[in-house]
């Protein structure tokens, strides 16, 4: 098993920021020696987790979708 994992892919989202908070994250950014990208994706992650009913309605929404019937599938021949 590698020590090392391999870094999660990245994709390119457009949102609209307000100024005052661009400015706020690419100064964050620049006290830690990082980028903008790094900064927001850390912040959403921390802050969306820590929201107990969003989890609970993550898992719910799991869960609904684990119980569901799967399609059978149609083999060919």
């Amino acid at each position: 098993m590698p020590l090392i994992k391999k870094a999660p892919g990245l994709v390119t989202l457009e949102v609209k920021i307000e100024e005052p908070v661009k400015e706020l994250l690419e100064d964050y950014a620049r006290f830690i020696d990082s980028t903008p990208d790094h900064v927001v994706n850390i912040v959403i992650k921390k802050n969306l987790w820590r929201d107990q009913d969003y989890r609970k309605w993550r898992e719910d929404r799991r869960g609904k979708n684990a119980e569901a019937p799967k399609p059978i599938a149609q083999g060919r021949g």
